[in-house]
């Protein structure tokens, strides 16, 4: 973090440091091929994927929020489409 982030950017950011460890644990149980356990690793997974999807969720709204206020009404309706064209992609 080398620049002052606002409340919003330490929650995005945290997350992304949550899906990070739990990316680097599910490596070191394939490194180790620890894979006996396969409860772990697809309990590991799911909470990657779940963190992932909310870490997207939670930005798309911030990003929608931030490109809403800064564009004029030129060009709003651009920005819209490409908001929710972004959005529907990533279902």
């Amino acid at each position: 973090m080398n620049r002052a982030m606002n409340t919003q950017q330490k929650e995005l950011y945290n997350r992304l440091s949550r899906i990070e460890g739990q990316v680097s644990a599910l490596k070191r149980m394939i490194e180790a091929q620890d894979t006996s356990d396969c409860t772990k690793i697809l309990m590991q997974t799911k909470a990657a994927s779940s963190g992932l999807k909310r870490f997207a969720e939670a930005f798309s709204k911030l990003y929608a929020a931030h490109c809403l206020t800064k564009n004029t009404k030129d060009s709003l309706a651009s920005e819209l489409d490409t908001i929710i064209s972004t959005a529907y992609s990533l279902s």
